[in-house]
């Protein structure tokens, strides 16, 4: 029956023969009258076991009904995919999160996956802290190797804390999201403190070489790195 339908519907390659020299295509089709409307199964018929003829209209029948116009696949099974974008105020994150929970009131049998930049989205959220843990432990080796000294770089990084506090407490003042670049701008605030951290280190260190106390040489190279 498929080997019908596929030589009246679609065509079927036969084989090859030769003609005035070239290589042509022979290809079974159904003419077109005999195939332009639905109600032309009735027409065709197909051998059964008992070697006789059978109509198609003995087993098969025609109706009209609306689907789409393309398939869609995602992991193999049928999908539609879905597109947005977090309201003004609210995270990324935020609007993925209320996704997943309307998720959970599709009908049985249906389910829910992320796909592109929100995929990626999903695959490194939980890494922030992870990444800022690294990112300190670069600083302080850097440092370490640098001013070959382990109490240097504890002086350094003891700004951070600070830096990192007033930037979170600004941000949720203001009301803002805790996006993607607000991570990148706290690892500058970190590269920036850090860097005005060694600058101050390094002008108390050549104040207390010119005879000033520990406290006046830190007032004097605070005051000159403002």
């Amino acid at each position: 029956m498929t080997d019908t339908l596929t030589s009246v519907r679609g065509g079927a390659y036969i084989n090859d023969f030769i003609d005035r020299g070239r290589v042509k295509r022979v290809c079974l089709q159904d003419d077109g009258q005999y195939r332009s409307a639905p109600s032309d199964l009735d027409k065709w018929y197909i051998r059964n076991s008992e070697g006789t003829m059978t109509p198609f209209s003995a087993f098969a029948s025609t109706r009209r009904t609306i689907g789409p116009e393309s398939l869609n696949r995602y992991n193999g099974s049928a999908s539609y995919e879905i597109q947005g974008q977090n309201a003004e105020g609210f995270s990324s994150g935020y609007a993925m999160n209320t996704i997943e929970r309307l998720a959970i009131e599709l009908p049985a049998g249906t389910t829910g996956a992320w796909s592109g930049l929100s995929l990626q989205e999903k695959q490194a959220r939980g890494q922030s802290t992870t990444l800022y843990a690294i990112s300190i432990l670069v600083v302080f080796l850097c440092l370490a190797a640098l001013y070959e000294s382990w109490s240097v770089p504890f002086s350094v990084l003891l700004a951070v804390p600070p830096s990192v506090l007033g930037t979170v407490l600004a941000v949720a003042l203001r009301g803002l999201s805790n996006d993607i670049d607000f991570q990148v701008a706290l690892l500058n605030t970190v590269r920036l403190t850090s860097k005005n951290a060694i600058l101050i280190i390094e002008f108390a260190k050549d104040a207390a070489r010119r005879g000033n106390s520990l406290s006046a040489a830190a007032l004097l190279a605070a005051r000159t790195c403002l």
